[in-house]
């Protein structure tokens, strides 16, 4: 199976040197799937991480551009309606090449073997109902109780990911033990719905679900053994949540809070057409990359500045309270005309660049491959400075697989927030072994 990756990873090369881009999509499918198959397609879970993520990511965004470059949809959101075949080729390949790399390094630097297995939560004494009541509480302080941790930045941020990250364990306990399963799958449930309602990200409503389904994996060793309420769950996902995303985003301005619910509901029951953005379309990184090849066509390369914010992004807001906000992805929407900034100098729209695209603004084809294979790296040692042994250690583990299904941040900026949150996990480690 390695050597017949190593086999499609030299046709990826070349399929794009002799501009067969359609070709180049469907090897990129195949890359991604061998891959998966290797890491949780066998009868016992060889690994389950952030790669594993990355790669699941990297198979449904290959799936949309096959979709994209065969002529199978006119869904405008694919190309804008001004891109040329030959600039979504090479926008689709600087996106391949870097995700390769940094699958690869991940692959190469994390620890294999350290997956929880289904006697972990005994040895560590970790129980359900503790967790799901501490996972109660910080929801309804984060929602109701103290809008001050919105303020806080990546500490209020964390609070709020304690939350999804708790159903990683939640689901974990209760499919390794088989009781609470229900319950586990009630609260997801609860929390999806309480996305669709009044969360502005659609995807949102699948962060939930993403942690009930990868604790059942983890719990099962395999992911032919995962409950049904998993598999059915999975086949509701599919049915119906690309229909919803495409409503929900049509109907973003006219409903507000609790109306998405009802208005969903009502729009499922009626089985309406929408027009909209697909969740196909929005997969594809066609139309950011391809404005980040035409920006270097017009403008050459930037030369890290993007990147300029690293001089002073690790200085705490307390100690420089005017500290610049950062904000490339408006920036980067400002950039190639998809936005312009309001009075008070806030744009109307925010764009992501992709971490293989913004390394290749800045330097070209050699910081797309040295950055690449830096930002993989810098991802595997975060991963494995963490670890199953704390209900703060699922968590992170949790947005690190987060990340990974969401091409691992909209740009380089995720760096500092790792950082960030690297640091408040092992804080909040130390003062429990202290206290």
């Amino acid at each position: 199976m390695r050597q017949f990756k190593y086999i499609v990873l030299v046709l990826l090369g070349m399929s794009y040197w002799v501009d067969l881009f359609l070709v180049h999509a469907l090897l990129m499918l195949v890359y991604a799937l061998i891959v998966l198959v290797q890491d949780i397609g066998g009868r016992h879970l060889r690994r389950f991480d952030v790669s594993t993520s990355y790669a699941f990511l990297l198979l449904i965004t290959s799936a949309a551009h096959f979709v994209a470059l065969s002529g199978l949809t006119d869904d405008p959101w694919f190309f804008r309606k001004y891109y040329s075949a030959e600039l979504s080729g090479q926008a689709i390949f600087i996106f391949n090449l870097g995700s390769v790399l940094i699958l690869e390094i991940m692959h190469l630097f994390i620890k294999e073997k350290d997956n929880p297995d289904s006697e972990g939560t005994d040895k560590l004494k970790i129980r359900f109902w503790p967790i799901f009541f501490a996972s109660i509480s910080i929801f309804i302080l984060v929602n109701f109780l103290n809008p001050l941790i919105w303020s806080m930045g990546s500490v209020g941020s964390f609070f709020s990911l304690i939350v999804q990250g708790s159903i990683l364990l939640l689901s974990f306990i209760a499919h390794s033990t088989r009781r609470n399963i229900v319950v586990a799958l009630l609260y997801t449930l609860f929390l999806s719905v309480w996305a669709l309602q009044y969360s502005y990200l659609r995807m949102a409503i699948l962060i939930p679900w993403v942690a009930y389904l990868s604790g059942d994996i983890m719990a099962s060793q395999s992911l032919y053994k995962v409950h049904n309420y998993s598999k059915w769950a999975i086949v509701l996902m599919i049915l119906v949540f690309p229909p919803l995303f495409t409503f929900l985003g049509n109907k973003r301005a006219e409903l507000y809070g609790g109306e998405k619910l009802s208005a969903s509901v009502n729009w499922l029951y009626g089985n309406q057409e929408v027009e909209g953005q697909s969740v196909t379309s929005r997969l594809s990184i066609i139309p950011q990359v391809g404005s980040i090849i035409m920006l270097t066509r017009k403008n050459g390369y930037y030369n890290g500045e993007t990147l300029e914010y690293f001089k002073y992004v690790f200085i705490p807001r307390f100690i420089w309270r005017d500290k610049p906000l950062i904000k490339q992805g408006q920036w980067f929407a400002v950039e190639i005309g998809n936005a312009y900034y309001n009075r008070r100098g806030i744009a109307n729209n925010s764009v992501n660049m992709t971490v293989p695209g913004e390394f290749y603004l800045n330097f070209g084809w050699p910081g797309l491959v040295l950055g690449c294979l830096l930002f993989g790296w810098i991802i595997a040692m975060v991963w494995n400075a963490t670890d199953y042994n704390s209900l703060y250690g699922w968590v992170f583990r949790f947005y690190l697989i987060f990340l990974g299904l969401f091409s691992l941040g909209a740009d380089l900026q995720v760096i500092p927030t790792l950082v960030a949150y690297l640091i408040l996990y092992k804080s909040l480690i130390w003062v429990s072994r202290v206290f």
